[in-house]
């Protein structure tokens, strides 16, 4: 099963959530465990790539709680 736009994916959405409690082995099973794998094809395909930037909780600020306190190497302390 291939994912192809917005309301394919509210569909299946719904239809996995509809079978959430399907008993195990059973066909609706089957169905739940195909929706589930389409589903998460369709997220990896449009959610960006884990790599770049980090989150920085202070926008604007090239700091994080666990940044030092002042800049450059040890031997560079207090140089401009």
């Amino acid at each position: 099963m291939l994912i192809e736009n917005h309301d394919e994916y509210e569909a299946a959405a719904a239809r996995a959530n509809a079978l959430s409690d399907a008993p195990e082995g059973s066909e609706a099973a089957e169905e739940l465990a195909e929706l589930v794998a389409a589903l998460r094809e369709w997220d990896a395909r449009r959610e960006p790539a884990s790599e770049g930037q980090e989150h920085n909780p202070s926008p604007s600020t090239n700091q994080r709680p666990d940044d030092l306190p002042f800049s450059g190497l040890p031997r560079n302390l207090g140089r401009e």
